[in-house]
């Protein structure tokens, strides 16, 4: 096989990539049958039981944040936590992390080859098996946690959740369930109900889930669904937590604990958004304490884990006063907006959003982009919008865009601007955001990673 002769990671990251063109995706009962092969390989050295203890996350906008809270609080709590996340922004590696660390080259090419040598024996038994791309990272996850001896392991679903990958594990400790939206319609169904029955097909027989229950169409499908397999339900919703202030550079706020009192709690960032998602993060971990033995999570430790986090391109202000934001849906661009709409002024100099507030947004073309740029139009304080076009076949058309924003934006609007290389929008922006104006950088994860990664070059970083 073609693997066995890679020895780089730029070389198993190309080979990686390529996949899609060589492969489909597999039947579900395929993809088991190939895990099962794997359990009993080496004496069962990679069995899901060497795996820690399982947390299997799903929903469409923000499990990767709620992962990375719980990955916080658990690794400050001493447990050697790894966690399996998707997409990435820069690099693959950061799919896989232990303790907050993302993989290293030389441990992902070993993990590379590994998977390349189960694959090769798995062909004696069934030859026409091809793992997916997703598949093959899910699987070298396999190995990489089963050999670092991990106690938990923090594991995100791709886009769906009853036909993901993922949910070949059969052994889960808790579920968890995201805010449900909008998104990959053409997989997942048209509708909230049916995108919940498939994100509610990770839930296990008697397994606790905890889920956001922003929106009650599609709560009452996660609920019929636990009833039927005998889960306790645990709800998250708006009542469940207060924001207390917003300052520049955290947020402030309290949760309704069923049984433990925090008092104030931070989180670094803006966003208002990922309040919710931090007190999802803490009913997790107080039943990962009550439910499931781990004694050594502590409210303090919550609170620092809490505080600690961090997770890329979600409000992050990458430079002074400019942000990248991972927003790529309509739910995401609804509670872009909002933050955009509570966030503070700075007391010192009035008038701030008086000054220039450039937006840069691209956008895939599956997603429905006219609905979120009619949001983006609606924010008063943006003075400039920059277009530009995320690179390959998976871009939305610069002059469409063009176009919809025309008709969209308000006359506070200075000017609209495009340009199809995205460093060369960035530069634009960057240029023209005047020493107090505001550059935020929006609309998809591809942008967000090749942006992040424009910023961390040019700051000499890796």
């Amino acid at each position: 096989m073609k693997e066995h002769l890679i020895q780089s990671y730029i070389a198993a990251e190309q080979f990686l990539a390529e996949v899609p063109k060589f492969t489909k995706k597999n039947p579900l009962e395929d993809t088991k049958g190939f895990y099962e092969f794997i359990q009993n390989c080496e004496d069962g050295k990679y069995c899901e039981e060497r795996l820690g203890k399982i947390i299997h996350v799903a929903g469409t906008n923000g499990k990767g944040s709620v992962c990375a809270y719980l990955q916080s609080i658990c690794t400050k709590c001493g447990y050697r936590t790894g966690m399996f996340t998707s997409p990435h922004l820069v690099t693959t590696r950061e799919r896989f992390s232990i303790n907050k660390e993302i993989l290293s080259e030389e441990e992902f090419v070993e993990a590379f080859h590994w998977l390349a040598d189960q694959v090769t024996a798995y062909h004696a038994i069934q030859p026409d098996y091809n793992p997916t791309y997703f598949e093959r990272l899910f699987f070298m996850g396999i190995y990489v946690f089963a050999k670092a001896q991990i106690d938990i392991l923090i594991l995100e679903t791709g886009l769906g959740g009853r036909l993901d990958t993922t949910n070949i594990i059969k052994n889960p400790i808790l579920t968890v369930i995201t805010e449900i939206g909008m998104d990959h319609m053409e997989y997942l169904g048209n509708t909230i109900e049916k995108i919940a029955a498939e994100k509610a097909g990770i839930l296990k027989p008697g397994v606790t889930v905890i889920f956001s229950d922003r929106k009650k169409t599609a709560s009452a499908v996660i609920c019929k669904k636990a009833e039927e397999l005998g889960c306790k339900c645990y709800a998250v919703s708006e009542n469940d937590y207060k924001i207390n202030e917003i300052q520049k550079k955290f947020i402030d706020f309290s949760v309704a604990s069923r049984y433990y009192d925090y008092g104030r709690l931070f989180i670094r960032t803006t966003a208002v958004y990922q309040v919710e998602n931090a007190a999802i993060a803490i009913c997790a971990s107080e039943l990962l304490k009550r439910e499931c033995g781990f004694e050594k999570i502590t409210t303090a430790s919550i609170k620092i884990g809490i505080e600690k986090m961090y997770w890329a391109c979600r409000m992050e202000e990458v430079q002074p006063r400019v942000f990248i934001d991972g927003a790529h849906n309509e739910d995401g661009i609804a509670a872009f907006v909002q933050s955009l709409r509570q966030a503070p002024y700075d007391t010192d100099k009035k008038n701030e959003f008086d000054k220039r507030c450039v937006l840069i947004f691209s956008v895939v073309k599956d997603k429905q982009y006219d609905k979120m740029i009619e949001m983006l139009c609606g924010l008063s304080m943006v003075t400039d919008f920059v277009i530009t076009q995320i690179p390959g076949e998976r871009g939305a058309n610069l002059a469409e865009l063009r176009s919809i924003f025309g008709k969209c934006a308000g006359k506070n609007v200075r000017g609209i601007y495009t340009y199809e290389k995205i460093e060369d929008a960035v530069a634009f922006g960057l240029s023209i955001k005047e020493k107090f104006g505001r550059v935020y950088i929006v609309g998809s994860l591809y942008l967000a990673g090749i942006v992040e990664d424009l910023f961390a070059s040019s700051s000499g970083t890796t």
